[in-house]
């Protein structure tokens, strides 16, 4: 008998077809994160002016929540039986985040970290969506918990904007 990726989704006894969706969503908010997760490195490279230690910090935070984030979805997309993306070109072909070059305005950077933040938080929710839709709860566990960690930073952002 030969094994097909929706017969691997069936390890966990849900339904081949709604995990092929929920991978699918999750390789786009992987895609997501990838380049959110650069355009953040950036801006902690980049950032100039008087509130450039307290961002270069809260940047780095960011990216690094961010890179664990990456690697526990990454995980869970090989658990629920299929594969995550792994290439530039395919983030760019599935994300609706834009490269962000040349930012070193500390107030620009939080003003792209927020709408960032915000995006993360819509695909979050196709994600999950499509996870409980599976009756995935797992996935759409950790979504859920993840959604929660980037809402509170978009809005401790949006306080350091004000």
């Amino acid at each position: 008998m030969t094994t097909t990726k929706a017969t691997l989704a069936n390890h966990l006894k849900l339904d081949a077809k709604a995990m092929k969706n929920v991978s699918d969503k999750m390789n786009d908010l992987l895609s997501d994160y990838h380049i959110f997760y650069q355009n953040v490195r950036g801006f902690h490279w980049n950032v100039k002016g008087e509130n450039f230690f307290d961002l270069h910090v809260k940047f780095e935070e960011l990216y690094t929540q961010v890179y664990e984030n990456i690697d526990e979805m990454a995980e869970r997309i090989v658990t629920i039986g299929f594969k995550p993306l792994h290439a530039y070109s395919d983030y760019l072909k599935n994300t609706i985040h834009k490269e962000i070059t040349d930012i070193s305005d500390g107030e620009e950077c939080v003003k792209h970290v927020i709408d960032g933040l915000g995006i993360l938080a819509q695909s979050h929710r196709k994600a999950a969506k499509a996870a409980e839709e599976a009756d995935d709860i797992a996935t759409a566990d950790m979504l859920t918990k993840f959604v929660g960690d980037i809402e509170k930073r978009m809005w401790m952002f949006t306080m350091f904007s004000k």
